[in-house]
């Protein structure tokens, strides 16, 4: 009796991460052109030039997808803005490049956001980010009642989140400068402000 043998060739490893790439990125496209609810599998296949099974072999489903797209927008915010701070002090030096890589990435922000399927997506990373800032301002919150802590840290989530970011630009008028300068302050304040309270 033969013995089935596993084959892995490097090759059709890349050729099949080049393939969710370019799905990835018809996606986007067409997110950007019009809702997410608007366009179907059918559609994305068309745009990245595969076959549809192709493309629900690499998703098998839209939500699957909307989760490629949101890896895709979190590694290019990464190639932008570098690696997530650990330190307040790498924290204050990340929001320049970090709200630089909002406006860089906005059409695709605003087209995940445009979505509930998108926000869903997006919200579910929010863990995370929140892990990021108690680490960040681990010094500021030590010792504060833990409902405290939730307050500040999601304040600080706010702050320096896309939506604020966009909020900034499309309400306030300010630039990628102005808003990192403002957003840098208001973090600053808002860190020294909870360093103060009392414990």
């Amino acid at each position: 009796m033969k013995s089935s043998r596993s084959y892995s060739s490097p090759l059709r490893a890349e050729q099949a991460a080049a393939t969710r790439d370019r799905i990835v990125d018809a996606a986007i496209d067409l997110m950007q052109d019009a809702d997410a609810g608007a366009f179907g599998m059918q559609d994305v296949a068309d745009r990245a030039g595969v076959a549809l099974r192709t493309a629900y072999r690499a998703f098998p489903t839209k939500d699957d997808l909307l989760v490629g797209v949101v890896d895709a927008i979190k590694e290019r915010f990464g190639e932008i803005a570098g690696a997530a701070p650990t330190t307040r002090d790498e924290f204050d030096a990340s929001v320049t490049a970090a709200v630089h890589a909002v406006h860089e990435l906005e059409p695709l922000y605003r087209a995940l956001f445009a979505t509930t399927a998108g926000r869903t997506v997006h919200q579910s990373g929010a863990g995370d980010r929140r892990q990021t800032f108690e680490t960040a301002f681990a010094d500021d919150l030590a010792g504060l009642p833990e409902a405290k802590v939730r307050q500040i840290v999601s304040l600080l989530h706010l702050l320096s989140s896309a939506p604020s970011v966009l909020w900034l630009k499309d309400y306030a008028g300010l630039d990628a400068d102005d808003a990192s300068e403002a957003i840098g302050w208001a973090i600053t304040a808002l860190a020294d402000a909870a360093r103060e309270e009392e414990r």
